[in-house]
């Protein structure tokens, strides 16, 4: 069967074409941007954005070290006013550790409280963005025992802040306010005592990482949270350390800086001038895997060899967490007190014999 012709088109004219004379249609083609320009468009943009980020994290570090917080923190609670009015004239003071918040600080007291205030009311220091400055620490606990009339101090170190306090104890001597005890809680004698290999890492991120935006921030949350668990898991740990590496409220790396800087110097910081009446507690888990414990307690029983030592073994506790561990941390403590400033004994009255 032959196929059959196709039928002719209308002419608007009112005349046809047949479809075989039609000619072909002209497709329309749409203008691509050269990928040049295009390229260029994108470096453009993107150098824009990381220049947004670097000028955003140079303010946001200058804010955070512009925060100073070089205070006392006295918490306003029953226990401490309590405390207060038995033991006038006495405070302790908890100097925080590496790289540790202020708000950190303060759970780390909460934990402590009550084994404190068996001694003296309980307050902390906050220098969480300000970077480590002695002189600045002194005059701050100066005008808090200016202001509370203070003769007595206890100190609780945590971690690197049993180096703080050491040097502290010996300027609050010199001004005739006695330190009775300084609790070493998980702290370094020395930089030899440290196993932590971020120490040097961390030195150097302080002076890096700042000029890296969010990428470089997050990392150094991460590797300081995993460096430093404090008896958390891994992800718990990595995640504690992105949350202060982007708390503004939190730590500046202006902070972690100074405090290696410290570290990397102690114990040449200590002149003396603790005199050998002031007991030094020394509280330890074995295995810490952040300081090595038997070489901290031997640093500092040579550090102040004429002093009372007494040494409390906190094991599986990890390093300097007493805010996760506060049963265990608050009864060994305890018997720290015990040892190196006994209470008063109380004495029954005597019975007149008639």
């Amino acid at each position: 069967m032959a196929a059959s012709n196709p039928l002719p088109e209308q002419l608007p004219d009112g005349g046809a074409v047949h479809p075989a004379h039609k000619s072909p249609e002209r497709h329309r083609h749409i203008r691509q941007v050269p990928d040049t320009p295009r390229r260029w468009f994108l470096a453009t943009m993107a150098a824009a954005a990381a220049t947004t980020a670097f000028n955003a994290n140079i303010a946001a570090d200058y804010q955070l070290t512009e925060r100073s917080q070089f205070r006392v923190t006295t918490p306003d609670n029953d226990k401490n006013r309590t405390a207060a009015n038995r033991f006038p004239g006495k405070t302790w003071y908890l100097l925080p550790g590496f790289g540790v918040s202020y708000r950190d600080a303060g759970r780390k007291l909460k934990a402590l409280q009550p084994a404190m205030n068996q001694r003296a009311p309980a307050s902390y220091i906050g220098y969480a963005n300000g970077g480590i400055d002695i002189a600045q620490l002194f005059i701050a606990i100066q005008r808090d025992t200016f202001e509370r009339r203070i003769d007595t101090v206890y100190f609780y170190g945590d971690s690197f802040g049993g180096m703080a306090a050491t040097v502290l104890a010996g300027l609050l001597e010199e001004i005739g306010i006695h330190v009775r005890v300084i609790v070493m809680g998980s702290s370094p004698s020395s930089v030899r005592d440290v196993l932590d290999p971020s120490k040097e890492y961390i030195s150097l991120a302080g002076k890096v990482v700042p000029y890296l935006g969010l990428v470089g921030r997050l990392a150094a949350g991460v590797w300081s949270g995993l460096a430093n668990p404090n008896g958390q898991g891994m992800y718990e740990a990595a995640r504690a350390g992105i949350g202060r590496s982007f708390n503004q409220a939190s730590d500046s790396l202006i902070l972690k800086t100074t405090q290696a800087t410290f570290l990397q110097a102690f114990p040449t910081q200590y002149d003396g001038g603790i005199p050998s009446s002031t007991g030094i507690g020394l509280l330890y888990d074995p295995k810490d895997f952040i300081v090595n414990a038997r070489l901290a307690i031997v640093g500092w029983e040579a550090l102040f060899p004429k002093n009372p030592h007494f040494e409390y073994d906190i094991p599986d506790t990890g390093h300097a967490s007493p805010e996760i561990h506060p049963d265990v941390y608050r009864v060994a403590l305890t018997v720290i007190l015990d040892q190196l400033d006994p209470p008063p004994l109380t004495t029954r009255p005597v019975q007149p014999i008639f």
